[in-house]
């Protein structure tokens, strides 16, 4: 009996094994089926993966070698019998060590969609040599753009200690996280904080607080700026304040562009305009602030929306009506109309709250602009904004809000827009300069929005605003965090 269940035992471990031996070699087999359709499908606009690999694991390690190597270099220059050696070698090393930084950051960033000139023709040897810049002032611009960033990301980094004892508080409370807000569309998702009773009357508390919809920002190629969880500081700081606050998952480059981006943000928005009132919100005060790229995915969205229902109202009147008066010259009005056909609303079936304000903090406005500003400062290839919006001209002027209002002053009705916009921006943001506000400002005053406030900061940069997001309550971000805080609280109230 012993035997024969031993042998059963046996011939069990036996048949697993042999299905998970065949489990693997399958899977195995599927990826490898999948990477050589990959690579043998004609795509001259991206490299070989194997190709980029190999040319990231030769470039990288070579790059990080110079780098350590300059400090000992200049270490060695306090050594007269070093020093003539040091001397010859440390301009080498910087000008090995700036290609490097440039190269690698292309292979990561700059493959996927180069552009038309570097093609040699299908099938060519294009797949197999990479897209990099070889001119030392290109290198010079990249490798300044990525330290910068790099710079960037480190202060904020410093910040992730009080904010991982900020999530461990917030996780042992109950709260209202985790709520899919996109069904049926997608499984996105978004956090509530209700407001605190020890900061608003309880009587106030069931229905009458103010909901602020913070909407993240994507910084890449760090996508983890994007999730809802990295914006709990400043929604707990609301919070206390006594603002319902909602933070919502928004779909980013690379996983899709700027349409899907739209749609998630009107969801989001439609759900709290139906829901918010369960967690002691008010659906007629909602107001949704962005910062960045955010920032312009919130004006491009409600712009969008009003500019389209405009020309449905237009279109629907008799424009041989006397006092129908067209200011438009008509020189324009062919290239207008061609504009205005390609404008649609994203997912028109979803329906916008009543959005009582906007808070834009450092956001595009221009699209044209930012790409050629990106393009000045050499981080047009690596960036993701003409990705997101674009990448064709076209593209990239529907998506822009500026451009919208300046196509549609003739007919835009303001009352479709939002009342009050506050834009804050920085006068030291060399990512997105201030002209990018100062023209939205003057477009939204001159279709008719009542008030659209400027608050500028002669010192603050495109990262001061970001951290203000990140800053744990107790922890000062910037020393314009109070005065900010305090525009946006007015603002709101």
């Amino acid at each position: 009996m012993r035997a024969r269940l031993v042998k059963s035992d046996f011939g069990q471990w036996l048949n697993i094994l042999a299905t998970v031996v065949n489990d693997a070699f399958g899977t195995i087999a599927r990826t490898a089926i999948r990477g050589v359709q990959s690579m043998t499908r004609d795509n001259s606009a991206s490299l070989y993966p194997i190709a980029n690999a190999i040319y990231l694991w030769t470039i990288a390690p070579l790059t990080c070698g110079t780098i350590l190597a300059i400090p000992v270099t200049a270490f060695a220059c306090m050594f007269p019998v070093m020093l003539p050696l040091a001397l010859l070698m440390f301009p080498v090393l910087v000008f090995v060590a700036m290609y490097g930084i440039a190269w690698t950051s292309y292979i990561l960033l700059a493959q996927k969609d180069r552009p038309s000139y570097t093609m040699l023709g299908v099938p060519s040897l294009t797949k197999y040599i990479p897209f990099l810049p070889v001119t030392p002032q290109r290198c010079f611009k990249v490798t300044k753009a990525v330290l910068g960033y790099i710079w960037s990301c480190c202060s904020i980094m410093s910040m992730a200690k009080n904010w991982f004892l900020l999530y461990k508080q917030h996780k042992a409370r109950p709260g209202s996280d985790s709520i899919i807000y996109s069904m049926p569309f997608s499984r996105q998702q978004l956090d509530v904080y209700p407001p605190t009773t020890s900061t608003v009357d309880a009587s106030d508390v069931r229905r009458n607080a103010p909901v602020l919809v913070l909407v993240p920002d994507a910084i890449v190629p760090v996508t983890l700026t994007s999730h809802r969880k990295m914006y709990l500081p400043l929604a707990t700081r609301m919070q206390q304040l006594g603002y319902c606050v909602v933070v919502p998952q928004i779909t980013y480059y690379p996983a899709d562009q700027i349409r899907q981006s739209v749609i998630d943000l009107r969801l989001a928005l439609s759900w709290v305009g139906a829901h918010i009132f369960h967690y002691a919100g008010d659906p007629s005060r909602v107001y949704v602030m962005g910062h960045g790229l955010s920032a312009e995915l919130v004006a491009l969205t409600l712009v969008q929306e009003a500019v389209v229902l405009s020309q449905t109202i237009k279109k629907h009147r008799d424009i041989d009506d006397a006092t129908n008066h067209d200011l438009t010259p008509k020189s324009n009005i062919i290239e207008q109309e061609t504009f205005n056909k390609q404008l649609e609303i994203y997912a028109p079936q979803v329906r916008l709250p009543n959005i009582a304000g906007v808070i834009l903090l450092a956001g595009h406005s221009d699209v044209i602009k930012s790409n050629l500003n990106e393009a000045d400062l050499g981080i047009e290839h690596l960036s993701s904004h003409r990705r997101w919006t674009g990448p064709q001209q076209f593209q990239c002027l529907l998506h822009s809000p500026t451009h919208l209002l300046m196509h549609s002053k003739a007919c835009l009705d303001p009352t479709f827009l939002p009342p009050k916009f506050l834009l804050i921006h920085g006068g030291l943001d060399k990512l997105v300069p201030i002209s990018q506000a100062i023209l939205l400002r003057s477009l939204l005053l001159e279709i008719g929005v009542k008030n659209a406030e400027l608050l500028a900061f002669r010192e603050m940069n495109h990262f001061d605003t970001f951290k203000l997001f990140l800053a744990s309550p107790p922890l000062a971000s910037s020393k314009y965090e109070i005065a900010i805080l305090k525009s946006i609280c007015s603002f709101v109230a």
